[in-house]
């Protein structure tokens, strides 16, 4: 499997939440040589309240859920770990994998140009093309090296992402 692709369903109707409890956060950016993200929950204290991930359990996560474990055929996920990134015009992120899960997945909240998905390459170098719009979910092998290219619209690129762990498989 190297992408699966979930589209959330009436995900007109969750943007606007998503994006509204999202901005509850205090701004807090990162900045380093890997990466210029303007507004994240990342290193922010997982004690802190975050209605985002409430909302997202509540109208977002089963779905994927039942999609999920119905394409690879797995009869339990154990969810890892969740957070948001808003890319102002210049943010990015560089290359990078997440080590100790077994996939990561991104949903487009705001995706102002198809150009701004995620770039990911297989083990061997091999890019994955694939078309993305807001609403979509994707799933992809937690080693795959991965970057978001530099946001050059004016318009903010916000995403959720999340790990997950495949407990069992059905036979």
């Amino acid at each position: 499997m190297d992408l699966i692709i979930h589209e959330v369903d009436q995900f007109s109707k969750h943007k606007l939440n998503l994006i509204n409890l999202i901005n509850k956060i205090p701004e807090t950016s990162f900045n380093s040589d890997n990466e210029k993200i303007s507004h994240t929950d990342f290193k922010i204290p997982r004690s802190m309240k975050r209605e985002y991930v409430d909302y997202f359990f509540n109208n977002i996560y089963e779905n994927y859920c039942n999609n999920l474990t119905s394409v690879i055929k797995a009869s339990s996920i154990g969810f890892n770990n969740i957070w948001f990134q808003v890319y102002n015009k210049s943010d990015w992120h560089g290359s990078h994998t997440h080590p100790g899960t077994h996939f990561t997945n991104v949903l487009y909240i705001n995706l102002p140009n198809k150009n701004l998905k995620t770039i990911l390459k297989k083990p061997n170098g091999e890019v994955i093309n694939f078309d993305a719009k807001e609403g979509d979910l994707i799933t992809f092998p937690a080693y795959y090296q991965h970057h978001s290219p530099e946001n050059k619209s004016n318009e903010k690129k916000i995403i959720i992402s999340f790990n997950i762990d495949i407990h069992s498989y059905k036979y």
